[in-house]
């Protein structure tokens, strides 16, 4: 009784899936820019990203014990 059914969901499972015809052999779209483009926007990305962080440790890490000489 369970190999019936078994069957017939394997069967219209297949029955499905057998219609999609998903490789249209050439990409949908060309790429956005070039991969060394990519590597020198990113590069300048993290630069940035790592100014910005020490500028906030040095700001947030500064000595405010010492008073200032006038």
């Amino acid at each position: 009784m369970i190999f019936p059914t078994l069957r017939l969901a394997a069967l219209a499972s297949l029955a499905v899936a057998a219609p999609a015809a998903a490789d249209h052999g050439e990409p949908l779209r060309s790429a956005p820019m070039s991969p060394l483009t990519a590597a020198i926007l990113f590069a300048g990305l993290a630069l940035l990203v790592g100014a910005v962080v020490i500028v906030v440790v040095r700001v947030l890490t500064k000595d405010r014990d010492v008073p200032e000489d006038r």
